[in-house]
């Protein structure tokens, strides 16, 4: 009896051991589970993006004015009345081609009248200049003649000048606008009669920042689009401005076009797409809260091992809602973009959503 009762002390002290033995190491493992959870609470939380390299299309989109190759103001250059109008409203005339007539009934009886005058002037100077010859007249009666004949034709050439200008004609071709003046009205010099523009071809008129200056050639392409479609097309850089425009710094350019359908009227506005990058350069697009303005110039926040490594970035062309990087980031960077403004580098964060 006295042995069973040993044995069974022996078992109870086994048992008690058993189960200390059991509870330290639950509560060790409660315990480094415990520190586990808070360490992942005092990471910070972050949104990312992965790198993704592309090719760049970089641009400059710049509005400008479309003018007609060339415009003029037709008037007249004498006072007289129009006796005849000799196109109609907004038709394509060509060069030469007559616009107004002006009244020539004085001037046509002026030239009949010199006419007659010169001809009797010619026959008198040929008689006296035979005389001449023979010494049967003066040198002074002679010289008097010869002198009133070229008088005369001075008088018809200019009479012959005053009746040409009262044809009024197309210095080139292309399309006339509104005649401002009616049959029968009486016009003095330098009134404008009508608008005449060539619009073959148009002339593209715009302004780009200092900093390009480098990429304006003469010769080379840009695209453009109207309000009336956003279809592109082409122009060729002409000629640019000798200067600067003191008030922005900005470089006058003046590109031209070609117009065989008509479809671009002088005075209507554009849109100009202006390549700004390299031929065959790459970069990575990110959100504009990515960046991070530094001394040098911007930085972003990337993960490396599970902490935010702070790196230094170059950036070619910025909007309000994204930027371009050509340097410091890799493609299958993660790129930190939420909470930039908590974070340190080198502080641990949690990765949530790869955006």
């Amino acid at each position: 009896m006295l042995q069973v009762l040993k044995i069974g002390k022996i078992f109870l002290v086994l048992g008690i051991l058993i189960l200390t033995l059991n509870s330290c190491q639950n509560g060790d493992a409660e315990a480094k589970k415990g520190s586990d959870t808070a360490a992942a609470v005092s990471k910070l939380p972050v949104d990312f993006i992965v790198a993704q390299e592309t090719d760049l299309d970089q641009e400059e989109v710049v509005v400008g004015t479309i003018l007609p190759y060339q415009e003029v103001a037709i008037v007249s250059e004498i006072a007289q009345k129009i006796t005849r109008i000799a196109f109609s409203d907004g038709s394509n005339v060509s060069k030469g081609q007559l616009l107004y007539k002006l009244n020539d009934t004085d001037l046509k009886a002026k030239l009949k009248e010199l006419q007659a005058e010169l001809k009797l002037a010619r026959l008198n100077e040929l008689r006296l200049g035979r005389l001449l010859k023979m010494e049967s007249v003066r040198k002074q009666e002679y010289d008097e003649a010869a002198v009133k004949l070229q008088t005369l034709e001075a008088q018809q050439e200019f009479v012959q000048f005053q009746l040409s200008k009262t044809e009024i004609r197309a210095p080139f071709s292309g399309r006339i606008g509104i005649s401002k003046v009616d049959l029968g009205s009486y016009v003095t010099p330098g009134l404008d009669l009508v608008n005449l523009q060539d619009q073959s071809t148009v002339k593209i008129n715009f302004s780009l920042p200092e900093k390009y200056l480098s990429l304006v050639k003469n010769g080379s392409k840009i695209g453009f689009s109207t309000q009336l479609t956003d279809q592109q097309h082409t122009a060729i850089i002409k000629a640019s401005e000798s200067g600067l425009e003191e008030a922005n710094r900005n470089l006058k350019v003046q590109a031209v076009a070609v117009n065989p359908k008509g479809e671009f009227k002088g005075g209507m506005s554009a849109k100009i797409h202006f390549k700004v990058g390299r031929a065959g350069a790459k970069g990575i697009t990110i959100p504009s809260e990515a960046l991070i303005p530094g001394e040098k110039g911007y930085n972003v926040y990337i993960l490396v091992d599970g902490k935010a490594k702070l790196t230094s970035v170059t950036i070619s062309n910025r909007s309000e809602s994204e930027a371009t990087i050509t340097s410091g980031i890799n493609n299958g960077d993660a790129v930190v973009v939420t909470n930039i403004l908590r974070l340190g580098d080198g502080m641990p964060v949690n990765a949530i959503t790869s955006k």
